[in-house]
């Protein structure tokens, strides 16, 4: 359920994830209780952030091609018009940042786009396998967002191990946390909330038992008009792919109702879901750390 999914590493992820949106008022809760689980505050997630982006660089300069690691703070601000928005911003502006961002992306939102796309085919290829591996486009951010770090390859792999200690210790405790997800969902508590969240949102005028639907049915119809999205603020295809034209009238339809849609599914949470979470969700994890102390522990420590 997106109300209460946890990745690893989702104040990590390297387009705003840190602003707020893809699952109204939780994204940002969430970036905390990993903060608490794992040891990691917000000074420590932007210091590893910066050196997983340092480290694909040294690693890529290594194999004679420039790499511009990215500063998430310029990132953003490229792409929304602002370093930092509140998660009630960001919604009001972006909904979850699924349609909201397509056509945002540029050079100053990844610079290593234009070094890619200058380089001739031959070279655009093993500038592809030194970055990705065999996996072209399996990215940081899309790791960060799906907790599959498996796919990772090449330079990016390889920044990833050396900042924190290994990729499948994170797809584990990724698992683990899917796990926790399961178990807090299936208290009662939680179950009446969500009951509650679903009157809510009919009452505005949309009709969902489940919180996580409404990101599949935007997707499904974000798809449908620009077709295949790598993931949550995507600003156009996966690196590699060309654009596809598209009925730009049809995405800008779709981008009022997210927001409107996220509008909603924000009010409706903070009423109906967030307190009752706030209450349930720490009594699992404190269980959930006290039973994976070991596998917490081969994260690495920021120093």
């Amino acid at each position: 359920m997106r109300t209460a999914r946890i990745t690893v590493l989702a104040a990590l992820a390297l387009a705003l994830a840190a602003c707020g949106g893809g699952g109204a008022a939780t994204k940002a809760q969430h970036a905390d209780v990993e903060d608490t689980l794992l040891g990691i505050d917000q000074e420590g997630v932007t210091t590893r952030q910066s050196r997983v982006e340092s480290e694909i660089r040294d690693c890529m300069k290594a194999q004679g091609f420039d790499y511009v690691p990215v500063d998430p703070a310029a990132q953003r601000a490229a792409i929304t018009g602002s370093g930092r928005l509140s998660d009630e911003d960001f919604i009001k502006q972006f909904g979850y940042g699924i349609s909201t961002f397509w056509g945002r992306g540029g050079p100053q939102a990844d610079p290593n786009a234009r070094i890619r796309a200058s380089l001739p085919p031959a070279d655009r290829r093993a500038y592809d396998r030194a970055l990705w591996g065999e996996n072209r486009g399996a990215t940081f951010s899309q790791a960060v967002d799906s907790g599959d770090f498996t796919k990772l390859g090449g330079c990016t792999r390889k920044a990833t191990t050396a900042v924190f200690g290994g990729t499948r210790a994170l797809t584990d405790l990724q698992t683990k946390l899917d796990q926790l997800d399961e178990r807090i969902l299936e208290d009662q508590r939680m179950v009446k909330a969500v009951e509650h969240w679903t009157q809510c949102m009919a009452g505005r005028g949309y009709r969902y038992e489940d919180p996580d639907d409404i990101d599949g049915e935007l997707l499904d119809r974000m798809e449908k008009i620009v077709g295949p999205v790598p993931g949550q603020f995507a600003t156009g295809p996966a690196p590699g792919e060309k654009p596809r034209p598209y009925n730009h009238a049809a995405l800008a339809k779709l981008q009022r109702d997210e927001v409107a849609l996220a509008r909603a599914d924000y009010a409706c949470e903070r009423k109906n879901i967030t307190p009752v979470e706030s209450v349930v969700r720490p009594q699992y994890e404190a269980r959930f750390r006290r039973d994976n102390q070991a596998l917490i522990r081969q994260i690495k420590p920021v120093r």
